[in-house]
């Protein structure tokens, strides 16, 4: 089966080292990765990728100029695979540079080829993460039609139980910790917690605990759902977790996110990993850190106020930390060089609509070179 790893635009390439990870050889394009497996690797993706938002199933694809076209085509489809009758359905239709432009006529005309092969009406979804959703992509006429394997998208993992304004999504923490290569060898701080999610990711990251672990997915659904398997692989999920021997910790100068941060490190089940404090940049001397953070920005802060920020929180970095790897978001070049640490830009991310530049600044050897030789006394 043809299978998609969706991921958000600057993470393509975390995704496929993640597939890589697990024994699966993909292939970063805009927007994701394309691979191929049966229904292991469905769960086996769906369980453990950190950074991909859905795996997607490639069901059928062909080109289609006419409504009648796209209903005698549509039909060839292996819809039995993935609808029942008690199993509802909902669709994600996008058109671009295609004589079929109406998204709600494609979307009655798939319907009408679905009930034609199956005999029956599907009933449509009334709920966002309800029954078996299926994702259309038109393109010079040529339709790809898939089924959403995930259901909930993954960054979902079901432990934030508690949310702070504007949180990071969980997939976008995960990549940027992913993207440093740490395993937890060393230190990891987030001094600008909000609710939590980049300790969180890191705590779990570091533990080797599968994302996916607690929540319920549509490929669950299917009535070619094997149970057996996916026991199997939680099993072996669970053999391969690890201790972790280094502080994680997170810091917010708000109460109510360190509240927030404390119960949802509780609900994913590694509260006894991160340490959170009610505390603004504070005093804490150590000799290597990694250091990933998501500093305020947005309408809330004038300009002046969140420079003050940026660059008490480059000295906070220069004063308290010998050597140093710091991964920071911001929507502006102007505010990242009010830190006047030595960075680099990586990539531009969406954080909550947000475009954001992700930059980095290190005086040593890359974790990923797992080189600490030179920095060690």
């Amino acid at each position: 089966m043809e299978l998609f790893a969706v991921s958000q635009p600057g993470l393509e390439e975390v995704t496929r080292k993640e597939l890589e990870d697990l024994g699966i050889e993909g292939k970063a394009v805009p927007g994701g990765v394309l691979f191929s497996g049966g229904l292991r690797e469905i769960y086996l993706t769906n369980l453990w990728l950190r950074s991909a938002t859905r795996v997607l199933l490639r069901l059928c694809s062909f080109r289609a100029l006419h409504f009648a076209e796209l209903v005698r085509k549509a039909k060839r489809c292996k819809w039995e695979k993935f609808i029942s009758p008690n199993l509802p359905v909902k669709f994600r239709v996008t058109s671009r540079r295609s004589k079929l432009y109406h998204t709600k006529g494609i979307e009655e005309r798939i319907l009408r080829a679905i009930e034609e092969r199956l005999g029956f009406e599907p009933r449509v979804a009334r709920f966002e993460d309800e029954g078996t959703s299926i994702v259309v992509r038109v393109e010079n006429n040529v339709f790809t039609i898939s089924v959403n394997t995930s259901g909930a998208p993954l960054y979902k993992r079901g432990y934030r139980v508690v949310e702070t304004e504007a949180p990071l999504r969980e997939n976008i923490a995960a990549g940027v910790i992913l993207m440093s290569n740490w395993r937890g060898e060393i230190p990891l701080i987030d001094p600008f917690c909000g609710s939590g999610t980049i300790p969180i990711e890191g705590a779990l990251i570091a533990s080797n605990t599968p994302p996916g672990k607690n929540r319920k997915f549509a490929f669950m659904e299917w009535k070619s759902f094997d149970e057996e398997l996916w026991n199997e692989l939680l099993e072996e999920a669970e053999s391969k977790r690890k201790e972790i021997n280094v502080p994680i910790m997170g810091f917010d100068i708000e109460p109510k996110a360190v509240e927030a941060s404390l119960k949802n490190a509780e609900a994913a089940g590694v509260s006894k990993f991160v340490e959170f404090k009610n505390l603004s940049l504070p005093e804490i001397k150590m000799e290597r850190v990694l250091i990933v953070t998501n500093p305020p920005y947005g309408v809330r802060l004038s300009e002046r106020k969140l420079g003050e920020i940026y660059a008490r929180f480059g000295e906070w970095v220069e004063k308290n930390f010998k050597y140093y790897s710091v991964y920071f978001l911001s929507p502006s070049r102007r505010l990242a060089e009010r830190t006047l640490l030595n960075f680099e830009l990586l990539t531009y991310l969406s954080n909550g609509g947000i475009r954001v530049g992700l930059y980095r600044a290190s005086n040593f050897p890359t974790i990923m070179d797992r080189n600490y030789s030179e920095v060690q006394d």
